[in-house]
């Protein structure tokens, strides 16, 4: 066997490494298409801006969305919106992800027998739907998510019209509960709409509306300008929290007082009684309350009984 030399080592794998890298470096094989038919404003390589609606959620934020060549490639809050004024919330950030998420739904899909869904033509869509409406009403469903009230009515008239069996929606964070509360307290149902920037006290009974709310980022506005503290002595709004978690919302509150799971709407009702008791004139609910305790409720969500009562008393002593 011939003697192999350490110089000699270090030449082949010195070449081997050399053409293990060359292999990558080849030209890139690119094609230049003409876009001769453009619309007027598009320029190739120059971004446009476009005012437009977020749809994530329902608070319906105004966007100013930047475009190349016609596609969408940022979203930004409208400064000129009087809802969100330039700003936008972490789900209007990645609802961009709607339109390239790779595991979108690109077209219909059909469930076949073995479970699993499988993409099938608009025409044949059309076709399974109106066979499925045919054999007879209450047999197929629509099923979707929180829509805006125009398509809301509209999707609800298609139901009608075509002797669906009716329509499910669903959707983990949709405020039916606020829905229901108006309903029973104002005779409409329907989302009241809040102002906090003229607030001196604002107390959340763990409703998250910095979260989770019906317009987090307009409330987040809102909630700074009451809380101002450049404004006068005494002016600033006080915020209180009532909730068993620590949420972004109560982190952001002056107090958090940490009422046990199920015991909220309790402390509510005890806060409500101290507050209109504080105030030494009658309301409307005085019958509802006339049966609280409000040391049996301090006990019972595990918060001191001082607290309830200070708290309830600058409740009852704030202007708006």
């Amino acid at each position: 066997m011939p003697e192999f030399h350490r110089r000699e080592f270090l030449k082949l794998v010195g070449a081997s490494a050399g053409a293990a890298a060359t292999v990558g470096c080849g030209d890139t094989v690119t094609k230049l298409i003409p876009y001769v038919v453009q619309p007027e404003e598009l320029v190739p390589g120059i971004a446009n801006h476009y005012a437009s609606t977020c749809t994530a959620c329902p608070a319906a934020c105004g966007l100013r969305v930047t475009t190349r060549e016609g596609r969408p490639i940022k979203l930004e809050g409208n400064p000129d919106h009087p809802v969100n004024r330039g700003a936008l919330c972490a789900l209007g950030q990645a609802s961009i992800g709607f339109t390239y998420h790779p595991d979108r739904y690109k077209g219909p899909l059909l469930r076949g027998a073995d479970g699993k869904l499988a993409p099938i033509s608009w025409d044949e869509a059309v076709r399974t739907l109106a066979a499925e409406i045919a054999k007879g009403a209450n047999r197929t469903w629509v099923l979707g998510g929180e829509t805006g009230p125009t398509a809301s009515n509209a999707i609800d008239a298609w139901v009608t019209a075509v002797g669906a069996g009716g329509r499910v929606v669903y959707e983990p964070l949709a405020p039916e509960a606020l829905r229901q509360a108006a309903q029973a307290v104002f005779g409409v149902a329907g989302e009241p709409v809040f102002d906090l920037s003229g607030a001196d006290f604002v107390i959340d009974f763990g409703s998250d509306f910095l979260e989770s709310g019906p317009s987090p980022t307009e409330h987040a506005r809102q909630l700074a300008e009451a809380r101002d503290v450049s404004k006068p002595e005494g002016r600033a709004a006080r915020f209180v929290y009532v909730g068993p978690r620590l949420s972004m919302t109560g982190s952001n509150a002056d107090e958090w007082i940490a009422a046990k799971p199920g015991t909220v709407g309790l402390v509510a009702l005890a806060l409500a009684k101290v507050a209109l008791g504080a105030r030494g004139q009658g309301s409307p609910i005085d019958g509802v309350l006339g049966g609280v305790d409000v040391a049996a409720i301090a006990r019972q969500a595990d918060v001191p009984a001082a607290t309830l009562e200070r708290v309830g008393r600058a409740l009852g002593a704030a202007q708006a």
